[in-house]
């Protein structure tokens, strides 16, 4: 996978996300307390989507924009 601009890869989970926001919303929990990252269920259950290109996303894209951004 490569990562370049704001794609990362979780170096606890080994996840790969597409953004800084993503990356903060897989995780849960206080800092020093009880952080972790969510599990793929609980990823889910958030909201996240797993692109085709295997980068997790903070939530999908809405079906009209793909069909515009498609459509140029």
């Amino acid at each position: 996978m490569k990562l370049n601009g704001a794609r990362n890869q979780c170096p606890t989970c080994r996840e790969y996300f597409n953004s800084n926001g993503a990356f903060e919303k897989h995780r849960t929990g206080s800092h020093g307390v009880n952080r972790r990252c969510r599990s793929i269920e609980e990823m889910l259950e958030k909201g996240m989507a797993l692109r085709k290109d295997g980068f997790w996303v903070a939530e999908p894209m809405k079906a009209d924009l793909i069909k515009t951004l498609e459509s140029k």
